[in-house]
């Protein structure tokens, strides 16, 4: 059954509200304050992992719904905010990498988020993208629990490609939220260990001081 029936359906019965506040809105759909999400602008620190919002409070909530109570559902929500254009995603051959989960994670979400952003970003720029090559082979401690030198500890081979599985020469990882970027480093050592030649990155959302969460892991 069509998807855009079934919402309009819904929407004539009942009346829709914005997950984060709960306000009136015409459509399934974030409010106009909720959505209000400040654009970074620029490249992250470090040069090499671009961000295109800020994590607003609002966008925090979101975010941890999706992750933490299993509203898979409200992914969708963020199709709208996805960039439109990006200059390093340009290239036909480049390959997206979601930065994976741990099994054990994986099992209790049930999902990865960033699987979703790169399957998105996949088909808005046509390019491939890799969800079973690069692993994260063991569970590691809450970041937020540890000073920045424990975290890179943390993460020291907790990453790995799949010996088995051809290397792209040029990889774009995928991930929700830019925090301390202690995730992004470990898994680009980990690609050019594996014999990758360039490695960036891209997030939806980058952490601002103070937002910083004990649930996050990145």
């Amino acid at each position: 059954m069509n998807v855009r029936f079934l919402e309009r359906a819904f929407c004539f019965l009942f009346e829709p509200s914005c997950p984060i506040c709960g306000k009136r809105v015409m459509k399934i759909s974030l409010c106009p304050k909720c959505s209000d999400w400040p654009k970074v602008g620029c490249l992250n620190e470090g040069s090499w992992v671009g961000s295109t919002y800020f994590f607003t409070e609002p966008a925090k909530l979101l975010i941890h719904s999706i992750k933490y109570q299993h509203h898979f559902e409200r992914l969708r929500l963020l199709r709208p905010f996805l960039p439109k254009t990006l200059p390093n995603l340009r290239d036909s051959k480049l390959v997206l990498v979601p930065v994976p989960l741990s099994p054990l994670r994986f099992f209790e979400r049930g999902f990865n988020q960033s699987e979703w952003l790169a399957a998105e970003l996949g088909k808005r720029f046509l390019l491939k993208v890799e969800t079973k090559a690069f692993i994260k082979k063991r569970e590691t401690k809450a970041q937020s629990t540890l000073s920045r030198s424990e975290r890179e500890m943390n993460l020291i081979d907790a990453f790995q490609w799949d010996t088995k599985r051809p290397v792209p020469k040029r990889i774009c990882l995928i991930d929700d939220v830019f925090t301390t970027g202690s995730t992004m480093e470990a898994c680009r050592s980990s690609l050019y260990k594996a014999g990758v030649k360039e490695v960036f990155g891209w997030t939806l959302f980058k952490a601002t001081t103070g937002v910083f969460d004990s649930r996050e892991n990145i």
